[in-house]
Parts: C-alpha cells; sequence; structure tokens
C-alpha cells in the first residue's frame, strides 16, 4: 500500500473490514436527491473495541449512525453483525438485534424519577395483582446505576442529577438491553474535563465486558485518551482506519480536514498594556447569592478565561454580566462607567456581545431565516426611518456566514435545516462585524467540527486584534490553556485563583479546580 502526502494509506475503496468484527459496513451508499451521503464506507469494529468515529460536520458520520439505528434506509452495501447480514426499518428493530444509541441529548422524561427514565421502552415487572412491582423495578434500576458506577438512590428525581451522572443513566439505560454493540454519539459534547473523565472510565469497563463501542466525538483529546482505533470520514468517504496509537494530534487534524491545518493554539504575547489603561469590563464585589464576592478586570483586546466545574456559576456570571440576570451585590463596570442593566437590550446598546451556552434553547429563533437570525441584535443598523432595509440586511448576513463559513442550503433556509456546528457559526456571525467592546463567550466552539473551530478561533483574534475584550468560559481546558491570556479559576462561587504565562497549563487548571482552596490574592485580581 502507498502513502499519500498526509500519510494516508491507500486501500481497497470504502476501506477494509477486518476478519472476526461484531459490526461491519461495507460499501455503504447513502444519496439524498443529488447529495451524496455516505459514499462506498466500509470498516469494522472488534468485540471489546473503543472505535472512533471522526471528520467534520457533513462529512457523513449521522447520516450513517441514523443508517445503523434504521431511520434511513441504504442506498447499496451491507451492514453485519456478528458476521451475519443485518437490515433495520425502524430504530426499534436494531435496538432488538444488539445495538443501543447514546446521544448527545438524550431522550429523558425529567419530571420522572431514575428508574421510571431507565424503563423508558422497557415492560414494567407487575405483581400477582397486576401492578407495578416497583421494589423489583428500583432493585433491577440500582444495578443498572451499579453497571456504570453511579452511586444514586434511584427512586430520585432526574432533575436532581448532574449532567455525568445523566448522561450515564443514558448509558446504563441502553445496556438494559445487553447490547453487544453501544453507539455514542457526542455523549461529552457538554460535559467538563472532570466530568468527561467520569464517562471514560465507565466507558472502559464496557471494554473489559466485550462491548465493542463506536465513539464519536469533536473532542479529539479524547479519542486520545479512550480510543484503541479511529477512522476518519471526509466528504462522505472513508479516509482512513489506524490505530490510535499509530497518530499524533496533528496527524489526525490533518486527515479530518484533508490538508495540512496548523497549529489551532499559537499562543500570542498578550498586548501591553499601561497602569492607567482603562479595563473594558471589570466587577467589583459582585455576587447574588451563589456568586461570592467576585472581582475581575478584562482590558482591551485581551482574553480571559473562566475554569469551572459544572454548577460553579461560569454561565451564571455571563448572562448576570449580560443583563440576563441582577447581581445582589456588587458592581459592573464597562470602559471606566457603572452599568445597571435592566435588560439584555440595555447591555448591547452598551456594547455587549454573548454567544450562548445553549444554542437550541436561547440561541436563536427557529421561525426566523439564517440571515434573520443573523440580524438578530441590531435591528436598528438596517432601518432609516422607520423603513427596514432587508436588502441591505440580507446582504450584511450573507457576507458575514461566508467569512465564517456557514454551511447552508442558501442564507434564506431555516436555522433548524443546519448541523448544530454550522447553527453554532451562524449565531457566531452576529458579532463579526458588530460595534462591540466586550463579547462574552460561554462554550463557543460547543458541537464543531476542527476546521470550524480553527475558523472561529481566527475570528476571536482578530476581534482580540481590534481591541474587543473576551471572557471566554469553556470546559474544553485546553481551549482555555490555548487562547486565554490569564484563566481565573471558579469553584464554589469563588474565584480561587488566577493563573498567567507559563501557569496556564492544563496541569495547573485540573489541580485549581480540585485541590487548592486558597483566595486570589489583590495582586492576582488585577
Amino acid at each position: 500500500m502507498r502513502a499519500n502526502e498526509l500519510g494516508e494509506r491507500s486501500v481497497a475503496p470504502g476501506g477494509v473490514v477486518d476478519e472476526g468484527a461484531i459490526l461491519a459496513f461495507r460499501n455503504i451508499v447513502k444519496t439524498f436527491g443529488p447529495t451524496v451521503a455516505v459514499n462506498d464506507v466500509s470498516f469494522s469494529l472488534q468485540p471489546g473495541e473503543i472505535h472512533a468515529l471522526v471528520g467534520e460536520n457533513g462529512a457523513g458520520k449521522s447520516t450513517l449512525i441514523r443508517i445503523l439505528a434504521g431511520d434511513h434506509q441504504p442506498d447499496s452495501g451491507t451492514i453485519t453483525l456478528d458476521g451475519a447480514p443485518v437490515s433495520f426499518d425502524h430504530p426499534g428493530a436494531a435496538l432488538e438485534s444488539g445495538i443501543g444509541f447514546v446521544h448527545q441529548i438524550p431522550m429523558f422524561v425529567p419530571g420522572l424519577s431514575i428508574t421510571e427514565n431507565l424503563m423508558l421502552g422497557v415492560p414494567f415487572r407487575r405483581n400477582a395483582v397486576g401492578l407495578i412491582d416497583w421494589a423489583k423495578a428500583h432493585a433491577a434500576a440500582r444495578q443498572s446505576l451499579e453497571q456504570v458506577g453511579v452511586d444514586v438512590d434511584p427512586k430520585r428525581s432526574l432533575n436532581e442529577l448532574g449532567p455525568a451522572e445523566r448522561q450515564l443513566v443514558a448509558v446504563a439505560r441502553a445496556l438494559r438491553r445487553h447490547p453487544s454493540v453501544l453507539v455514542l454519539d457526542e455523549v461529552t459534547a457538554s460535559l467538563t474535563e472532570l466530568e468527561v473523565r467520569t464517562v471514560h472510565r465507565q466507558i472502559d469497563r464496557l471494554r473489559s465486558q466485550g462491548i465493542a463501542v463506536l465513539y464519536v466525538s469533536h473532542r479529539l483529546e479524547e479519542i486520545f485518551r479512550v480510543a484503541d482505533r479511529v477512522t476518519v470520514m471526509r466528504d462522505g468517504r472513508h479516509v482512513t482506519t489506524l490505530p490510535v496509537s499509530d497518530l499524533t494530534h496533528q496527524q489526525l487534524v490533518n486527515h479530518i480536514v484533508g490538508t495540512k491545518l496548523g497549529d489551532l493554539f499559537v499562543r500570542h504575547d498578550p498586548a501591553p498594556r499601561m497602569d492607567d489603561t482603562v479595563p473594558t469590563l471589570e466587577i467589583d464585589g459582585l455576587g447574588d447569592g451563589k456568586l461570592i464576592d467576585l472581582n475581575l478586570k478584562l482590558f482591551p483586546g485581551e482574553i480571559v478565561g473562566i475554569a469551572g466545574l459544572g454548577g460553579s456559576g461560569r454561565s451564571r456570571l455571563l448572562k448576570m454580566i449580560y443583563g440576563a440576570g441582577a447581581p445582589q451585590t456588587g458592581e459592573i463596570r464597562l470602559n471606566g462607567t457603572a452599568c445597571h442593566f435592566r435588560s439584555i437590550a440595555d447591555a448591547l446598546a452598551a456594547g455587549v456581545g454573548f454567544v450562548t451556552e445553549d444554542r437550541i434553547a436561547d440561541g436563536f429563533v427557529d421561525t426566523l431565516p439564517i440571515w434573520k437570525n443573523i440580524t438578530l441584535p441590531w435591528p436598528k443598523r438596517f432601518s432609516s426611518h422607520g423603513i427596514l432595509k432587508l436588502r441591505q440586511e440580507r446582504m450584511y448576513a450573507s457576507h458575514d456566514a461566508a467569512r465564517i463559513g456557514v454551511k447552508m442550503p442558501s442564507v434564506d433556509a431555516m436555522m433548524t435545516q443546519l448541523s448544530g456546528g454550522n447553527q453554532q457559526k451562524a449565531i457566531f456571525a452576529r458579532w463579526i462585524s458588530a460595534p462591540i467592546r466586550l463579547l462574552l463567550l460561554d462554550e463557543p466552539t460547543h458541537g464543531v467540527d476542527i476546521r470550524s473551530k480553527a475558523q472561529i478561533y481566527d475570528l476571536i483574534r482578530e476581534l482580540t486584534s481590534q481591541g474587543v475584550g473576551i471572557l471566554l468560559v469553556s470546559s474544553e481546558i485546553e481551549e482555555l490553556v490555548g487562547l486565554s491570556d490569564r484563566v481565573f479559576v471558579l469553584r464554589d462561587g469563588r474565584f480561587r485563583s488566577v493563573l498567567r504565562d507559563e501557569e496556564i497549563t492544563k496541569d495547573r487548571i485540573l489541580h485549581s479546580l480540585l485541590d487548592e482552596e486558597r483566595q486570589v490574592s489583590e495582586h492576582d485580581k488585577h
């Protein structure tokens, strides 16, 4: 076999299928009208293997998984399970055949108990008079939870669990059917580093039980931590399947994008600032009962990262600055002027932008087209004497969407027609040419592929070069390390430490999140 300039080994069309595979895709093709979503793809999973599936948004990963789940039927090609061809007409058939699925946003009924959520779709055991035998149901639920390392009372409401525990409940629910193959599709996308490690420990247990795991993630660090092999898809095609041990992080990035993409995180020297420089943002003694006496200064052109575990108050702080929550104590100052935002409109008028963590809940209006969502915060920019300049508004939105590389049928399409990553990029496009001085970023690359991340990082740096201050919250510690000039560690509602320069490392941030109890000194605050 030959290797091309990226080191990809030439193989038979579509890839290769191993002997003894528990699950194999063989020459799968799927088209939607003129679009070829999956093009002659072949690869396989061994029992007890954690096999990563990676690629950019639109690479064909989701379509392939939906074919496996029975949501779509392939135009050609076969799927074999334990050596026998299978064809699933609906998702229930895939589950009954021993394939489990856990998605990025699992389907739950939050108001019900953990037991009831575990039993969704499975008949309850009943006693002699036909009533649900709750004692046996709770005992079975406890056993399922123990299998994934969750030690909680299954009678509790699912609402009481944290994000990582809820994902593990979803894994436990899938395992109740005793699958031989488990598909984990972006299950850690919204989790913090420590929550991810909790999930990974349980995935390792599945490996030891002989369960094959197909692991889909945009977080490449996870691939090297948990996977045995990785399959790369690009433009609907199989690119390569390799042992993870044979790859470097940069080589995997190059395989995914199809070119030699530069280092995502080229650290820059922070812009020198004079002692008399007026901060873009200053919070002084800020608190609301859950956040306590927070003090921080952010200067023009600076990126300040906020590290914290789930529930630490990271998102709460950004929303408070943005006028979506009222502080009980302290003061917020922008460019030296005290601000008392009564609404988000006040924050926008003062030059504050915000990329929300939850784009589905509050990131866009699904009844408006893409271009209108991009210009949504700025109605006055495209009106004169009460007359809307819709053509100009659409033109500006098209230009900004193109700059950030939003893949879309047209700018007139609806946001719901975009992939999650492209929805996020469209939301980010609002702030490219906007009149802002401060940009609040809450998980800005959540669910975004590697090429799109590179584009967003370039835009962040471009904004800082124009003097925009950035306050960055991210669950990806590598993102905080690579982008931040300083990192504040938020734990239990307080800033516990601040890191700068060579102190900003993954190990130091994790140590601060877990162990360090000292308060931030006055020197560190400023």
